[in-house]
C-alpha cells in the first residue's frame, strides 16, 4: 500500500492520541522512504526542538533502512561521517520506527518531545495506524 497523504494524516493523529494518553507534548515526522519529508505535525505546546528532532529521527531510519535499535549499535563515528557527508543531523536513538511492506520501505517515523521510550510508543502508533482505515 503506497504512502498517502490521508494515511500519513492518520498516522500523525494516532502519534498525537498516544501522547496524549501519555501526558506529553510531541512533533512528528514522516518521511518517505528516501528521507524527503512527506507530513509533520507538532502539537500545541512540543517544544520548538522537536520540529527538528522528530524530522532527523525520520531522515536516519529511512536513510540507513534500520529502526532504532539496530542503529544504536553503529558505531559513533560511522554516523558522525554520514551526517557530515548528508549535511544535517541523525538521530540514532530507540524511537526511531519505519513502515515496511513486506521488504519495501514505505516511510520513517519520527516523534521527539518526551523520553525515548514515550516517544518509540508514539511513533509505534504511528506506525499501527497505517495499515488501519
Amino acid at each position: 500500500m503506497p504512502l498517502t497523504s490521508d494515511i500519513a494524516e492518520r498516522m500523525i493523529r494516532a502519534s498525537h492520541e498516544k501522547a496524549r494518553q501519555l501526558g506529553v507534548e510531541i512533533s512528528t515526522a514522516i518521511v518517505d522512504a528516501d528521507g524527503r519529508l512527506f507530513a509533520f505535525g507538532r502539537m500545541d505546546n512540543a517544544h520548538w526542538i522537536s520540529i527538528d528532532v522528530s524530522q532527523a529521527k525520520a531522515f536516519t531510519g529511512a536513510l540507513l533502512r534500520r529502526e532504532g535499535p539496530a542503529l544504536q549499535e553503529m558505531k559513533p563515528t560511522t554516523l558522525s561521517a554520514l551526517s557530515t557527508m548528508q549535511g544535517r543531523a541523525l538521530m540514532a536513538t530507540g524511537s526511531v520506527t519505519l513502515v515496511r511492506d513486506g521488504n519495501r520501505l514505505v516511510a520513517g517515523i519520527g516523534c521527539s518531545g518526551a523520553t525515548d521510550e514515550q516517544d518509540g510508543e508514539c511513533a509505534h502508533a504511528a506506525r499501527d495506524a497505517y495499515g488501519s482505515s
